[in-house]
């Protein structure tokens, strides 16, 4: 059997004897499509899938030259991809051609945590565009390719895999550790090798433990902050809290993919199909320590920073009214003009002494809690098409229709908690301090007569529970036909086209219960008593800490049952509506391309027309006159475009582009209605998320240049350089606005345009094979790849004039670096991952949440005991790093998550036929 793309080597083996297989094979098929290409590509080849221990395709891109992966914060599985710097809403992701449904309820990024790397043919990273190719890529196009029968040398060829092992930190912690996995592959050719068909089916079940520190609300200035925009100073800020996260998940991922095809003489014709399912079950616990605003005297001037603080001001007491204080009616607002300043003027709550200027960092009140919730979520992706090629003398035509379904879902949500904040404490009171000599790692200082509250269950009543579900889907219809006429000479061809697609998608959010556990015989009892404790976690972040009590999940589920039960919680209409969406969008597209052939230089000139039809419906949040709203939104955007490669010798290449690209604001991002979010416990509004029908779409402009030098057919040398430059960019600010919660501020976060953004940088690759050094260094080879980029995005806000942020999820440096192994049968490949820091989200005050550098040491080895059967054994994530690392700024002393998802272990036996 050969991998995929590989029939010239077979030929050139049987000329020769010589037979390249496993990570020769695999180097040289990508590096031939490289070679290839018309544009700047990258590949990840069949066997290079199955080579690392990577849970899904997209950890398998990482390793690619400027991708960078977003990684899923309960599972430390990487989710989202970026190229060259730019957001997976900025790339177009396809499966065999055809646009995937985009089942994100936020954004145009597509999940890639569903697809397993299993039973592809090759991933493809399309980093320049042409105007055949889709014109929403700012970033690049993302292609999958399953395999055909074509693909194989033998006329039937079957493939069986069987892989098994654990997670290290699950089995440490006592939980289900297991990771077992199965794929079966089966292709055949017949009728003289006019007809093929291809089939492949894989299911796989994984388990993991999840540990994570994590601040439980922003960190804050020293002095008091007037607003979200005003800028604060870095040098000295608190932290509110933290939570302490104990996850259980379980992963079961099966489908699989089909193509069935028929060559003729002059007509190809083909029906391929791809099916992936995710269903992740999955519990988290967190424990949460937690300093809480309370009612601060205001001053009359806010800008005010002479006035001494509160307990130094004290002159007297009244047992109706408090402290008496020695301010004046002139330097604190009088709420209740009696014209003396007591407690009873006390308003606005806070974290800090005063409300103004005066103030300082002073937390008076906290609490601590332990909550439970399920984060259980299914993903399906889904596609299939029907298309072909007819070649009629000059002209060429390729046609299909395809559709591609996909859905996301959290089929039924349940939280609960327990906690202290109406628990009885001293009149002197105080908030939580926070101790650490690892800024990953703070912990609470509490006051001597909180302590017993971590270990001692007893002292936390019920506070709330809660039962929903939600679902999000996607539906994509297309179309496209494509005209080529080879004309020959300097005019090498002309080619035309034209695609129809449409998406209609619809997020359905369904509140079910909240309550308590009235009439039931929990009702009263506080978490000590309920039964619905499953163990006691005395070590979590390699003994970091000291966790406590974790729930059971059957237990807790059972419990808001017999609570619903109980008593019926009625739902209003209003309630099952407000965060419900549904739209519509239809894309009509065409081009026309010319492509020039002059001896060593080929060239392709030419350019795309989009137009969009977005129709929304939403909920519109007014008072009495709530309902449901529409809203439309239109665009029509051209595209030109010109690529050239020069080819001096068959050794080199050299690339350049020209292109523009586009990316259009996401469906519910341009509707006029908005979401909120509320507490699993006390149901307050701690958010807002509104949409923005003014939203244009970013446009880049985009130079590209590589040269590509290939030694050998198992070598690469190249360096590519990239500039993009971005109007109308797409990003979302959020800001904090004061409010009567238990947190004091609800945070509103509203799409916006910012004005222009650049991004420029390098790629370098090299990959090289030891060939020719006496044996057994005839063995190694060395794969590696630096990409050093930079951006910089001017917002428009007031509050950051004059302050050229980064891009979002734009890390400035990515590197990898492998030294693999072959010989005697023996195949092995220690591969290290780089991730640099970068932005993840716009905060406050214009300190963001930055993501800190990330590594990853992974090690892959296989013995074959003949040609057709082999045994890999794998380690994943090594040195048992982190995978999420969060800090508020670029400040690493200011932690904001760190979570660790431990160490995995796989063994897989492979048996071809």
């Amino acid at each position: 059997m050969l991998a995929a793309g590989t029939a010239a080597h077979a030929a050139d083996a049987n000329a020769s004897d010589i037979v390249v297989t496993g990570q020769k094979l695999s180097v040289e098929s990508a590096i031939a499509a490289k070679k290839d290409a018309a544009t700047v590509i990258d590949e990840v080849s069949a066997d290079d899938l199955g080579k690392l221990p990577d849970a899904n395709v997209a950890d398998a891109l990482a390793r690619l030259p400027g991708v960078n992966v977003v990684v899923n914060q309960d599972t430390g599985e990487g989710e989202y991809v970026t190229i060259r710097g730019f957001s997976g809403t900025y790339n177009a992701v396809t499966v065999n051609g055809v646009r995937v449904a985009q089942t994100d309820p936020g954004s145009r990024d597509v999940s890639l945590s569903v697809l397993p790397p299993n039973g592809l043919a090759a991933i493809r990273v399309t980093k320049t565009i042409t105007p055949d190719q889709e014109g929403d890529a700012i970033a690049g196009i993302i292609d999958f390719r399953t395999p055909t029968a074509f693909d194989f040398a033998k006329p039937t060829t079957v493939r069986l895999y069987a892989n098994g092992g654990i997670n290290g930190q699950a089995d440490s912690a006592g939980e289900d550790a297991a990771i077992y996995q199965g794929q079966a592959d089966f292709a055949h050719r017949f009728a003289d090798d006019r007809f093929g068909v291809f089939i492949s089916a894989n299911y796989g079940v994984s388990h993991g433990n999840g540990q994570e520190s994590e601040n439980d609300g922003e960190w804050e200035p020293h002095i008091w902050r007037k607003n979200s925009e005003e800028a604060i100073s870095e040098e000295n800020m608190h932290l509110p809290g933290i939570d302490l996260d104990y996850r259980r998940v379980k992963q079961t991922r099966y489908g699989g993919n089909f193509s069935f095809d028929y060559r003729g003489d002059t007509t190809e014709l083909y029906l391929r199909g791809q099916y992936a399912r995710q269903e992740l079950v999955g519990t988290n616990d967190y424990t949460d320590y937690r300093n809480r605003p309370t009612p601060r005297l205001t001053q009359v001037n806010l800008e005010d920073t002479s006035l001494r603080q509160p307990e130094d001001m004290v002159i007297g007491h009244d047992d109706a009214l408090g402290n008496i204080y020695g301010y004046t009616t002139a330097q604190i607002v009088d709420t209740d003009q009696d014209g003396k300043i007591t407690d009873a003027d006390r308003s606005a709550s806070q974290y800090w002494s005063l409300n103004g200027r005066s103030g300082v960092w002073d937390p008076k009140a906290f609490q601590f809690a332990r909550s439970f919730s399920t984060i259980d979520t299914t993903q399906t992706l889904g596609t299939v098409e029907f298309g072909g090629k007819s070649k009629l003398g000059a002209l060429t035509l390729n046609y299909s229709a395809s559709y591609s379904g996909g859905a996301r879902e959290n089929p039924d949500s349940y939280s609960i908690g327990y906690n202290c904040d109406k628990c009885a404490y001293p009149l002197n009171a105080t908030g939580i301090d926070w101790v650490s000599n690892d800024p990953r790692f703070p912990h609470a200082s509490l006051p001597a007569y909180a302590v017993p509250v971590e270990t001692d269950s007893s002292l936390l009543p019920f506070d709330g529970a809660s039962h929903s579900r939600s679902k999000q889907t996607d539906s994509r219809f297309a179309a496209k036909l494509d005209a080529r006429y080879d004309v020959g000479g300097a005019l090498d061809y002309l080619q035309v086209g034209a695609k129809w697609l449409r998406s209609k998608r619809e997020y359905d959010n369904t509140p079910i219960w909240d309550g308590d556990f009235s009439g039931t015989p929990l009702d009263g009892l506080n978490l000590d008593k309920s039964g619905l404790v499953d163990k006691e976690v005395t070590s979590m972040l390699r003994g970091q800490y000291y966790y406590g009590d974790v729930f059971s999940r059957d237990a807790v589920i059972a419990a808001i049952h017999a609570a619903e039960a109980a008593n019926p919680h009625s739902v209003s209409e209003e309630d099952l509506l407000r965060d419900d969406k549904r739209g519509t969008e239809s894309v009509y597209s065409a081009y026309a391309l010319a492509a020039f052939k002059w001896d060593e230089v080929k060239l392709i000139t030419g350019a795309r027309v989009e137009h969009r039809d977005i129709h929304n419906i939403f909920w519109v949040d007014d008072g009495d006159n709530s309902g449901l709203g529409s809203s439309s939104s239109k665009s029509t955007i051209v595209l030109p475009s010109i690529t050239a490669t020069y080819r001096p010798n068959d050794k080199v290449a050299i690339r350049g582009a020209l292109w523009t690209g586009y990316s259009p604001p996401e469906y519910g991002n341009v509707s006029a209605g908005q979401s909120i979010t509320r507490d699993e416990t006390t149901k307050e509004i701690i958010a807002i998320s509104r949409g923005n029908p003014d939203l244009k779409p970013a446009k880049a402009y985009n130079a590209d240049l590589s040269l590509e030098i290939y030694p050998d057919r198992s070598s690469i040398v190249s360096v590519s350089g990239y500039y993009k430059h971005i109007t109308d960019f797409i990003f979302t600010n959020g800001n904090q606005v004061d409010a009567n919660t238990t947190i004091g501020t609800i945070e509103i976060t509203q799409p916006k345009n910012g004005e222009t953004a650049t991004v420029y940088g390098v790629e370098m690759n090299l990959i090289k094979g030891f060939d020719g050094l006496p044996a057994p260094f005839d063995g190694f080879g060395f794969e590696g790849n630096l990409t050093l980029q930079h951006s910089e995005a001017e917002s428009g806000l007031d509050y950051r004039a004059g302050d050229k942020m980064r891009l979002v999820n734009t890390p400035h440096v990515l590197y990898n670096v492998a030294l693999t192994f072959q010989k005697y049968g023996f195949e092995a490949k220690l591969s290290y991952n780089y991730r640099g820091k970068f932005i993840e989200d716009l905060r406050d005050n214009a300190v963001d949440k930055w993501v800190q550098h990330n590594r990853s040491v992974d090690l892959h080895t296989r013995y074959n005991f003949t040609r057709n059967l082999a045994l890999d054994f794998d380690v994943g994530n090594l040195l048992n790093d982190w995978k999420y690392y969060t800090t508020k700024g670029d400040n690493p002393s200011y932690q904001k998550d760190y979570m660790e998802p431990g160490r995995t272990i796989l063994a897989r036996l492979s048996y071809t036929y």
